[in-house]
């Protein structure tokens, strides 16, 4: 966070909960606040157990109107 500020990057961190789905609200924030960039992490769960639970980056890049990127 403090690179960002020494190149003068507006950065910053929130913690969003919700009460029904993760990725709309997620996307919704982002939209609210004008976000340019959504980077958010993955698990890296895969085959049968993301398919019944499902995946909160997956969601969000399908979803998102704004770049996202995906750490790992």
């Amino acid at each position: 966070m403090e690179l960002a500020k020494a190149h003068g990057v507006a950065a910053r961190i929130e913690a969003v909960r919700a009460a029904k789905s993760v990725v709309e609200e997620i996307i919704g924030v982002a939209a609210r606040k004008n976000i340019d960039l959504i980077v958010i992490g993955t698990r890296g769960v895969g085959g049968f157990r993301k398919l019944l639970q499902g995946s909160v980056s997956s969601g969000v890049v399908t979803h998102a109107e704004c770049n996202v990127m995906v750490v790992r």
